[in-house]
């Protein structure tokens, strides 16, 4: 490999086969070595390649300015995350979480914390997401010695959600808002709580997420499947009602209108979330 540019003695970029050029680092790689000269590939600890051009030259642009061990440790937290979960990252991960890791841990090191706003709902929608970022707080512990916030492991928590759905934080942070806007009609619908534990009401969560993406991507719809929609209407009158609320309200805040097929969907989903819920509630009646 030939160096193209050296940022510092552990940081370079060279070009590899096909003349890509990749990012490495390793301690001492580019130690007393000039543009030109060959690294020794024995003391690369990490490559970094990412398909698209634009998104390398922006990851170049955050390793020059940041410490090499926020690198390694935003490089361990994605190998964890692929090690423990069936999530598909975006490459834009290893941008958004070494900047956020560069800025966030000097606040944290200062006692600034900074309240999350969505923690309660962080925690309740992205399940999964949330217990990757309390290993990834670990992470970040054996390497600088500093125990993160809850309110910052929410944060890191939404990075993992924007990669695997390819979205930014502002729209993760919308479809929060989204799916937590659904679940309050639905509980005040019904005036019940839902069993947050179990399957139906995650899959609903979950069936949330991709509807939220949906609305806020605007993507063209699909070929209009209205059987779930007709079925729904006619056997579950009451769950169509809620879904109708539903359906008024992200047009009133959102400006969207949805198809038949996601009407249907939804109305599936409800009918299961809020049997669970009366079953749960007939069980109680039947204890007391």
């Amino acid at each position: 490999m030939i160096i193209k540019r050296i940022y510092n003695n552990s940081v370079a970029v060279v070009l590899g086969r096909n003349e890509q050029e990749l990012i490495v680092i390793g301690k001492g790689i580019a130690y007393q070595k000039k543009i030109g000269d060959k690294i020794d590939d024995l003391l690369i600890d990490k490559v970094f390649m990412l398909q698209d051009k634009h998104e390398m030259s922006k990851l170049e642009e955050i390793i020059a300015g940041v410490p090499t061990v926020y690198l390694r440790i935003a490089d361990e937290i994605i190998e964890m995350i692929k090690a423990n979960s069936n999530l598909i990252l975006s490459d834009k991960i290893y941008i958004t979480l070494i900047d956020h890791i560069s800025i966030s841990l000097e606040r944290e090191q200062k006692g600034i914390i900074f309240e999350n706003p969505l923690l309660m709902e962080i925690k309740q929608f992205y399940k999964q997401e949330y217990k990757l970022a309390k290993e990834a707080a670990q992470i970040i512990e054996s390497y600088l010695n500093i125990v993160i916030s809850d309110d910052e492991t929410g944060f890191i928590t939404l990075h993992i959600v924007n990669a695997s759905m390819n979205q930014n934080i502002e729209d993760t942070m919308k479809t929060t808002h989204i799916i937590q806007d659904i679940l309050d009609i639905v509980q005040n619908y019904y005036q019940m709580e839902p069993d947050r534990e179990s399957l139906s009401y995650n899959r609903f969560v979950r069936h949330l997420q991709f509807f939220a993406k949906r609305i806020m991507d605007k993507a063209e719809d699909e070929a209009e499947d209205d059987f779930m929609y007709r079925m729904g209407r006619l056997e579950f009158p009451e769950v169509y009602q809620c879904v109708n609320e539903i359906f008024a309200l992200m047009n009133e805040r959102y400006k969207v209108t949805i198809s038949n097929a996601e009407f249907g969907y939804l109305i599936y989903h409800i009918k299961n979330v809020t049997l669970g819920m009366k079953n749960r509630m007939n069980r109680s009646d039947k204890s007391e």
